[in-house]
């Protein structure tokens, strides 16, 4: 296995800040991706080398893997991008991370897990703020109360969003959420589930929504019950709660198709104005068997520099050797508390 990462996916918005965040480093960094004219122009910008290849030919893929010790997928739609690298990653015997936020991504990788170990190889998708940072306080909310038994995770609103976070924000939308009982994924109606969390401001009401961390909180932490919320007016719960009725007798694609029109209202990339008033407080709330609450609160930068900052964290100790076989959570393997040493977020007493 080498020491050359490979950074898919550079030339969206995340992706070419953590081209540049990796390039800082010194490693041996190749910049990869699908679209050559945009792919060259981030290259050259950075003196990088790089690699146009899709994900739709295994010859492709697997040549440009072949002298790859690391991939850092930044491309989305990650339901679509993230099997196909994971698998050809399985086959180069290359550790594979990602930006994905969606559910779905985190527990295919978890399905691959037997197959990744027997290869010698780590799959941590989700290594941005959607899972790291909640996966991170996931962590530390369950060593707090080591008797929790059920895990509640809430998140105050995005206030900024790029064109691509947009996209895949629309796609979130399903006629059910996913919740973690008793061990076991399971779907309830989309808008029904609520819950008030104290964001520092007295308490809000938040939504249930379907996020990575149901399917990789018990790993991190093993407890066998969590739940996802976070803040949403009535006008987005109006909107899951109609599409609750709506979407079971539609075609899936079509929302696709029009969470992608709309997503061109957004502007490509947020303002630095925009960003840095666009922080995020997120709350644990650990419940034991008597149902008493302990909660866990902190504060965050925007998503998009947090990604940036623990995504770099994640490739760094990769790249130092600080891995283990399988599917792994970011907490799960290098503890709660890395978060908080990168600068990017504080707890709040």
């Amino acid at each position: 296995m080498t020491d050359r990462l490979l950074l898919y996916g550079a030339t969206g918005y995340t992706g070419r800040m953590l081209a540049e965040a990796l390039k800082a480093e010194h490693w041996d960094v190749v910049l990869g991706g699908r679209n050559e004219a945009r792919l060259a122009c981030v290259a050259q910008a950075l003196g990088l080398p790089y690699r146009v290849f899709d994900l739709t030919g295994r010859e492709s893929i697997d040549g440009a893997l072949a002298d790859v010790g690391t991939v850092l997928n930044a491309a989305g739609p990650f339901p679509d991008t993230a099997p196909a690298l994971m698998a050809a990653c399985l086959r180069s015997r290359t550790h594979y991370l990602d930006l994905a936020g969606e559910w779905s991504v985190v527990l295919a990788a978890q399905q691959l897990s037997a197959a990744a170990a027997s290869v010698g190889i780590m799959l941590m998708p989700a290594v941005g703020f959607t899972l790291a940072a909640s996966d991170c306080l996931l962590a530390m909310a369950a060593a707090r109360t080591p008797d929790a038994v059920l895990l509640r995770v809430g998140l105050t609103r995005p206030l900024v969003m790029s064109r691509g976070t947009a996209a895949a924000t629309g796609r979130l939308f399903e006629p059910w959420v996913l919740v973690r009982r008793d061990g076991e994924l399971f779907p309830l109606p989309s808008g029904q589930l609520r819950h008030e969390f104290d964001f520092g401001f007295g308490l809000v009401e938040t939504t249930a929504v379907s996020m990575p961390d149901v399917v990789a909180g018990e790993h991190t932490t093993g407890v066998r019950n969590i739940e996802f919320y976070c803040e949403a007016g009535w006008g987005t719960r109006l909107a899951m709660q109609s599409g609750a009725i709506i979407l079971p007798w539609t075609d899936h694609r079509v929302w696709e198709m029009a969470s992608d029109v709309v997503s061109f209202a957004w502007a490509r990339d947020p303002s630095d104005e925009a960003l840095r008033q666009a922080g995020f407080v997120m709350v644990v709330e650990a419940v034991d068997r008597w149902r008493r609450r302990v909660s866990t609160r902190m504060r965050t930068m925007d998503g998009y520099s947090v990604s940036v900052f623990t995504a770099r964290e994640m490739v760094k100790r990769v790249m130092n050797g600080a891995v283990a076989p399988g599917f792994q959570t970011p907490a799960g393997l290098y503890g709660g508390e890395f978060i908080l040493d990168l600068g990017c977020a504080y707890l709040e007493v």
